[in-house]
């Protein structure tokens, strides 16, 4: 059974927004699809104002953001699920890249976001049902 937040928010390129705290990160479905994750810096974010990604289907079409994640899989690309500024990157990541896999919603997080237009945007984002159906999909 895939692991999800109800009160979070998704994107199809597989990260999580949760509204209440302004948190991002990698799902457990990428966590998964990547391995062991060895690599994280998110360190030149902080500050920085983010666009929100847009979707062409299941596909990004706009350029990930300057952070990294490394595994012993892949290089994966992040994109922002929101528009706005980060306020907060998860330095512990820095040291404990595993905490992705370990706990992609709770020590994993990435950085948080203050949304500038998050009513718009939720429109373009999924629920949690509906981003299981979608992982569903990608097996």
């Amino acid at each position: 059974m895939l692991k999800v937040s109800e009160a979070y928010l998704y994107l199809k390129s597989h990260q999580w927004f949760d509204p209440a705290t302004g948190k991002v990160g990698l799902t457990a479905f990428a966590a998964e699809a990547l391995g062991e994750i060895s690599f994280v810096d998110v360190e030149g974010l902080e500050g920085v104002t983010l666009a929100q990604v847009t979707m062409d289907g299941d596909n990004p079409t706009s350029d990930p953001i300057d952070a990294t994640v490394e595994s012993s899989k892949a290089v994966g690309d992040m994109y922002s699920p929101v528009s706005g500024t980060v306020k907060e990157i998860n330095s512990d990541l820095m040291d404990e890249p595993e905490s992705i896999n370990e706990d992609p919603y709770g020590k994993g997080w990435l950085f948080v976001i203050e949304p500038s237009n998050l009513d718009a945007e939720k429109a373009n984002l999924l629920n949690a049902a509906d981003y299981a159906a979608f992982c569903e999909t990608q097996k």
